[in-house]
């Protein structure tokens, strides 16, 4: 009889501290009305229009007036030829391009590879397509040139990208998209074919940089379908050709146009001049010998000082 009292009375105890305890806990979690009450939730609307701000850009490629690497291109935007940089006086020694998001235009095997190709240069790589299927962008950028060669490329696209690189898809049998228009790594532009001179159904494509045709296998790892490095630099050498040493540079393309007024490229100030290096020399006499710093060689050439100089390569002086 005594014990009951006792033991409700401890219950009550028990129950009503746990309600304090929660009440408590609940005080801390939604503190009471103050000026600064709603700091909170302006930091998490804060955070969510930063967000929004943030995939808007990352949307974003390009304005419908926006020219890609228009600086790098001296303002040249051409809807006719695919090489029409011929008016540029000269081209960066180096330069350094981001292939971050690539997509392969087709995941077709190579059915022919850039290089001399019997009297003929063959300015880029043959990938199998049947006709109708579906060609993609290779970059973000912008459609240039939406063309028809009967003699060459058939129905064709050259895209300039963001990143300073332009790429061309010939053969195709119909277009997806129009002339000017701003397009995404991935977007459908194009259905394969067989128009033009071709023998076959196949994707030609191609890489170019202010013009000048880069072997795409120099960037693409085509058996694994990505590119070999997230960069690639630009040089002198990226427009070689093996047999009797030829440079693409001096050879005639299709679809160029030529220009009397010469544009400058800021990428590329003054004339580039460069020094065969021979046994025996060093910075401080190649420097002497064409009037500049040593300091100014190693920053061209992009070496230190202690740099190993081997006879028979280049450096740039100027």
């Amino acid at each position: 009889m005594l014990l009951i009292p006792v033991s409700s009375f401890a219950q009550t105890k028990t129950t009503e501290a746990n309600s304090e305890r929660v009440e408590l806990n609940y005080k801390q979690r939604h503190s009471r009305q103050t000026p600064n009450s709603n700091l909170y939730a302006d930091g998490i609307k804060i955070k969510r229009d930063l967000s929004i701000l943030k995939e808007i850009q990352e949307e974003r490629i390009l304005g419908e007036n926006e020219i890609p690497a228009e600086e790098l291109y001296g303002g040249i935007w051409n809807n006719r030829y695919v090489n029409a940089y011929r008016s540029i006086e000269n081209i960066p020694d180096t330069f350094k391009v981001s292939l971050a998001n690539f997509t392969m235009p087709t995941m077709g095997y190579i059915t022919s590879n850039f290089g001399p190709r019997r009297r003929r240069m063959h300015y880029g790589i043959d990938l199998k397509v049947q006709v109708g299927d579906t060609i993609y962008a290779a970059f973000d950028g912008k459609v240039r040139v939406k063309q028809y060669e009967r003699r060459g490329y058939g129905y064709y696209l050259a895209l300039r990208h963001t990143n300073g690189l332009e790429t061309v898809y010939g053969h195709l049998s119909a277009f997806l998209v129009e002339e000017d228009q701003v397009v995404k790594s991935g977007d459908p532009i194009a259905l394969g074919g067989n128009t033009g001179r071709s023998t076959g159904s196949h994707l030609h494509f191609e890489i170019r940089f202010l013009g000048n045709p880069i072997n795409p296998a120099r960037i693409v790892d085509f058996d694994n379908k990505v590119c070999h490095r997230d960069t690639y630099t630009v040089t002198r050498n990226s427009y070689s050709v093996s047999r009797k040493g030829v440079d693409v540079r001096n050879l005639a393309s299709s679809s160029v146009t030529r220009s009397n007024d010469n544009v400058k490229n800021k990428y590329a100030s003054g004339k580039v001049k460069y020094h065969r290096i021979k046994k025996g020399d060093t910075l401080g006499k190649i420097a002497r010998v064409h009037g500049t710093t040593v300091s100014k060689i190693c920053k061209l050439n992009n070496i230190t000082t202690k740099a190993t100089l081997r006879a028979g390569k280049s450096l740039r002086v100027s």
